[in-house]
């Protein structure tokens, strides 16, 4: 990136604007996601970093599938993947350092791998690089937030400028990407509920291994757990749990980590040295999401303990959410309450992933030799059990991604909203496959089975106001016939039956999906047949409006898989 690394960042037309739609205060992973995704709906946005450049520390270490869709609807899937590691799997080691088991998942419902590993400072450049394509964007580099003030209508932030000055900038909503340590969530006066939990650990980023491996290496030890993560480019990082009498000077010791490294891996000992740092953990998260005009994101809403790998995954999980309701909400397609439905979808799913990382990281730190043995026998029970075998391979205890209330359309048959499997879809005259989401646009859309009926009502379903992509299926063994598809439809074959068991398993013929691809209305046939003989009534009178569906608490519990 050069110079605009360290200056600022500003699309081709923009002139110095004091007021913007979003400003996004951290140029991390997050806070660029958030203005990539916003930046491509044609939101002006303004990215404050007070930072003089990009971190340049490779903090976050994976990417789950979840992440990598993202990035798909970004426009930015080919840059980000080409400096991953992708399909990793995690392999178990006992407290004899005997192999104990293997997570090694190979479903890929979301289209991708679901766990890649990536080095943070490439990601960060490759999303900054993503904002050169859009005129309604700038990123700041040494400009921190100091203060700011809310109206009815805007935000108004005081920042202090690369130069020393002080401006005031305003902004229609502010996003607080800024960190665990969020000037934002200070300035808003708000808690974190949870636990900092007193285990340290020490990190080792080293370069140039010679080691293939690619997966991660656990070691359940209660004497000095560890972990050994291979990286893209050479990179392996160890990370040690420091005991109570570990000294930090002793610990940073080259000699010290290179010793506990070649405990593990001889060949890794004398490699290159990166980075070391020692770090605690938390599992936190933040007691209100938006305030007024102001919302959380990213490490500022939750902090997520590391043992899971979805610190950062949930984070971007957070701008994914946010930039189509902030789109809408700005550009008239939706009132303001919509954004009220974040916190509520997205708080449960984060505090599930940090009740899993706890759980994964009990596991991983055994108190005692004699505790350890107990868990690992256990698990080398249940591993003999080819249905707990499979849940563990195949990671099918993380939680899934679903909501139990938010902005969507619920039913006696259907009382939440998920997200939508991507597989391959093939289109006629057309050999090679492609990822669904390829097809459906930025917008919403409606994935149905191809029928007369369904063309007729597809539209019809759609949230007032809204217009979107349609995608007829045809079964995986049938081939094209249909007659002239009207305009704006696309028909696929569903090669893998993928959606044709997504939409049977939920009983429906149809589905109406958000931008962000979680379902926001299922269809029967009986549901297509009325839209279709009532085309003459207006669609405000035929599709009844979403509604924020709560749930009993935001603590809700949230269903894993």
């Amino acid at each position: 990136m050069g110079r605009g690394h360290h200056a600022q960042l500003r699309g081709a037309v923009m002139t110095a604007l004091t007021s913007w739609d979003v400003i996004v205060v951290g140029a991390g992973p997050v806070g660029l996601t958030l203005a990539n995704l916003l930046a491509m709906r044609g939101v002006r946005t303004l990215v404050l970093e007070r930072n003089t450049s990009l971190e340049p520390e490779p903090r976050a270490v994976t990417l789950d599938d979840e992440s990598m869709r993202t990035f798909q609807g970004a426009g930015l899937l080919d840059e980000v993947m080409k400096d991953l590691v992708q399909g990793y799997g995690v392999q178990y080691f006992d407290w004899r350092s005997r192999p104990l088991a293997s997570i090694l998942p190979t479903r890929q419902e979301y289209g991708f791998p679901k766990r890649n590993a990536f080095r943070q400072p490439l990601l960060v450049t490759t999303l900054l690089k993503g904002l050169r394509r859009f005129d309604a964007v700038e990123v700041r580099f040494g400009h921190e937030l100091l203060s700011l003030v809310q109206t009815d209508n805007e935000v108004a932030c005081t920042v202090k400028t690369a130069s020393g000055t002080t401006e005031t900038i305003r902004a229609h909503w502010l996003v607080g990407c800024d960190g665990g340590r969020s000037t934002v969530r200070t300035l808003c006066q708000v808690a974190l509920d949870g636990s900092t939990f007193a285990e340290r650990w020490l990190i080792v980023d080293l370069a140039q291994r010679t080691v293939p491996l690619r997966h991660t290496q656990t070691y359940c030890d209660p004497r000095r757990p560890a972990i050994r993560l291979p990286g893209p480019g050479g990179a392996v990082r160890y990370e040690f749990m420091l005991r109570p009498g570990d000294h930090d000077d002793q610990v940073l010791d080259e000699s010290t980590f290179r010793r506990w490294i070649a405990h593990r891996v001889p060949e890794d000992a004398s490699l290159p040295l990166v980075r070391k740092a020692i770090y605690g953990f938390h599992a936190r998260v933040a007691t209100r999401w938006k305030i007024g005009r102001v919302l959380l994101a990213g490490d500022a809403a939750h902090l997520t303990p590391p043992f899971a790998g979805q610190g950062l995954n949930s984070g971007i999980r957070d701008a994914t959410n946010l930039a189509w309701k902030l789109a809408d909400v700005l550009h008239q397609r939706a009132d303001a309450s919509l954004l009220d439905t974040y916190e509520v979808e997205r708080r449960p799913h984060a505090a599930a992933l940090i009740q899993m990382a706890l759980k994964i990281g009990a596991f991983m730190q055994p108190k005692s030799i004699a505790g350890a043995v107990l868990a690992q026998t256990a698990l080398r029970l249940a591993c003999l059990i080819p249905t707990c075998r499979n849940y563990i391979l195949q990671l099918k205890f993380k939680p899934k991604p679903r909501y139990a209330a938010g902005y969507f359309l619920a039913s006696a048959t259907h009382a939440g909203a998920e997200l939508l499997p991507q597989p391959e879809v093939q289109r006629s005259g057309i050999h090679s496959g492609i990822r669904l989401d390829e097809l459906l646009g930025s917008g919403f859309a409606v994935i149905g089975f191809d029928s007369p009926t369904f063309r007729a009502a597809a539209r019809l379903a759609l949230p007032a106001g809204q217009t979107g992509a349609v995608i007829g299926l045809i079964h995986r063994d049938d081939d094209f016939l249909s007659p002239a598809i009207a305009a704006g439809m696309t028909v696929v074959r569903d090669g893998g039956g993928e959606l044709g068991r997504f939409l049977t398993d939920s009983t429906a013929a149809a589905v109406v999906v958000r931008p962000d691809r979680y379902t926001y209305r299922f269809l029967s046939d009986a549901d297509l047949r009325e839209l279709a003989t009532s085309q003459a009534t207006s669609q405000a009178d035929v599709i009844p409006q979403p509604l924020l569906h709560r749930a009993p608490s935001v603590e809700a519990s949230h269903e894993a898989s």
